[in-house]
């Protein structure tokens, strides 16, 4: 591999003081419900922000994935087994830190594939015990691609989660670099699915793989035509050196630009900034959203 490229200052981000009391109080609830976040299993820069306002996004299913995309720091080890209980003790959490927007999300359980499973039996599971037990939450899903099976998202679609989101992770062209098990086309046709059932449908990808500016704005486009509701675009950072190298690490100015041309030449409400992840501000751009 190449020499890694040096991390911008406005990409560094400040650790939790070991006082916060915010901060310490979603440790210890998590501990205590012994469930796990992608703010803490993917490294997510946003972590400490997020933990000290008091939320996290749960990860359900465990924390192997039976995938190995070459940018994620979640660990591709054997599945452990299904917990039964994560449900309630989502539920419990999200009492306990008062959300009235939750984001769930998973590692990818191609392992699970009896009875086209692919884990959204579980995915059902945690919507309805959120839904039955927390007055008024909104729930946002951010699901893998459950091998594209149309059984699974029907499971989905019954749930009725408030928001729908899969990632598009990157430009098709960098599929076989970037997620070898994953198909660029079989991803858009999962979004295109639950637009068709009516849900407000999200994605997101990275720059700093490869791409060029053409191939950005070609990726914005078939999103746009496939009618995305919600986009989110941040920068990659590598976890470990036996990750994806950084090819290039974009400016706050090209970051605005793209921006610009996601509001100037689509409906798609963008979520563009260096540090934009997933769930980044989920809860305020699904109000925006519902109140256009």
């Amino acid at each position: 591999m190449s020499d890694r490229l040096r991390l911008p200052d406005y990409l560094k981000t400040s650790i939790a003081s070991l006082d916060n009391k915010e901060y310490k109080k979603v440790k210890n609830i998590l501990l205590e419900n012994n469930l796990n976040t992608v703010c803490n299993e993917a490294r997510c820069p946003n972590k400490c922000k997020c933990y000290s306002s008091l939320t996290a996004t749960f990860m359900i299913l465990g924390k192997t994935c039976t995938r190995n995309c070459a940018f994620c720091n979640i660990s591709d080890e054997k599945p452990s087994q299904v917990d039964s209980d994560e449900p309630k003790h989502i539920a419990s959490a999200a009492k306990q830190l008062g959300l009235k927007y939750c984001v769930i999300t998973s590692v990818t359980r191609d392992d699970l594939c009896a009875n086209d499973d692919y884990g959204s039996i579980h995915y059902f599971n945690v919507i309805n015990e959120l839904k039955s037990n927390c007055q008024d939450v909104k729930v946002e899903v951010l699901t893998p691609d459950f091998c594209g099976n149309t059984v699974a998202l029907d499971r989905i679609v019954k749930a009725k989660p408030d928001v729908f989101n899969h990632n598009i992770e990157t430009i098709k062209r960098l599929y076989p670099v970037a997620r070898q098990m994953a198909n660029f086309n079989q991803s858009l046709d999962v979004l295109k699915y639950m637009k068709q059932n009516g849900f407000i449908i999200k994605s997101g990808f990275m720059l700093g793989l490869g791409e060029d500016i053409n191939e950005i704005y070609e990726l914005i486009d078939i999103l746009n035509d496939i009618k995305l509701d919600i986009v989110t675009v941040g920068q990659y950072i590598q976890p470990s050196k036996k990750h994806l190298n950084v090819v290039k690490y974009y400016s706050e100015e090209e970051f605005k630009n793209i921006e610009e041309y996601i509001l100037k030449n689509t409906s798609i409400y963008p979520v563009v900034a260096p540090l934009a992840r997933s769930s980044y501000k989920a809860f305020e751009t699904y109000m925006k959203i519902i109140n256009r």
